[in-house]
């Protein structure tokens, strides 16, 4: 998302790949300028794409928000999904996601930004709410599942609620 600064021209082979250089520059976009400064030539010109091609995908500019943040949470999940499998319990998993959150560098720090943009932006757009609202349940639940895991192979003790401390290390 935030490293990939190559622009994507209308002669690309897929329609997805321009769609998707769409999404990533949409992204650098609001994390730079905020989700107010989310401008459809703004990002045509990052992606290197013409006015007509960001508004051939995504009809409106919140249109273009929420897919921007849908398309950045899928690849932070990702990322962070990829990351766990290469841990060995469930504790060092649940240790592992939430610090994450918190760390500088890419895609995690973009992520952050781009979630406090589209929270702030919930007032703006109603059709965000849904986004935000599943985007934290997920997170609940992939923490509760962490839990479950650790309590599986004994690394976090039976005694812990997951769902509640699942719940209550969300809020961190």
């Amino acid at each position: 998302m935030g490293q990939d600064t190559t622009p994507v021209t209308t002669t690309a082979s897929s329609s997805g790949a321009r769609e998707q250089a769409i999404l990533r520059a949409a992204c650098r976009v609001v994390v730079r300028e905020g989700a107010h400064g989310l401008r459809m030539a703004t990002v045509a010109a990052e992606a290197g794409v013409s006015k007509a091609l960001v508004h051939y995908y995504f009809a409106t500019r919140q249109e273009l928000l929420r897919n921007a943040f849908a398309y950045a949470d899928r690849h932070h999940n990702e990322a962070i999904e990829a990351e766990l499998e290469l841990l060995a319990t469930g504790r060092e998993r649940v240790a592992r996601a939430l610090v994450a959150g918190f760390e500088p560098g890419a895609p995690y720090a973009e992520q952050r930004s781009l979630w406090n943009e589209v929270w702030s932006g919930l007032r703006y757009d109603d059709e965000l709410r849904p986004l935000v609202v599943a985007g934290y349940q997920a997170w609940v639940d992939r923490l509760t599942a962490l839990i479950e895991d650790g309590q599986v192979d004994g690394s976090i003790p039976r005694a812990v609620d997951p769902h509640g401390a699942g719940t209550r290390l969300s809020a961190i």
